[in-house]
């Protein structure tokens, strides 16, 4: 696969479950101003890359952790779409880690909370 990034995200956006959740409100980095709930922000924090020995040290494989965070008015929706966002990441055909997942209510928003750390192992960059 050419773009991770774009591909990852034709995974997600084709999720018919998670879509009917959220109708399309998946965000990089951060929400728009006055966001419509439920919505998720998702944030790649780390990436780590395995690199080979051979001429120019070619990457092998990255292994980049995502994390989702799922804002909702109720515990069971946002619950309902961190089990969608699982569901569509490990359907996905790459190796899935999911690595922490904890809940909250968010103090700021008044929305409740979950977060869903998830290490995806590809090749290339």
């Amino acid at each position: 696969m050419a773009d991770f990034q774009a591909d990852l995200m034709d995974v997600l956006d084709g999720h018919a479950a998670l879509q009917a959740l959220i109708d399309g409100r998946l965000y990089p980095n951060g929400a728009p101003p006055n966001p419509v709930a439920p919505f998720v922000i998702y944030y790649e924090f780390a990436t780590p890359r395995v690199q080979g020995f051979g001429s120019g040290n070619p990457t092998m494989f990255s292994k980049p952790r995502i994390q989702y965070s799922i804002y909702a008015a109720g515990y069971g929706a946002a619950k309902a779409i961190a089990d969608a966002i699982r569901d569509a990441v490990k359907g996905s055909g790459w190796p899935v880690v999911i690595e922490d997942e904890r809940g909250n209510k968010d103090v700021t928003s008044g929305l409740n909370r979950r977060d869903i750390d998830v290490r995806i192992v590809h090749d290339g960059d």
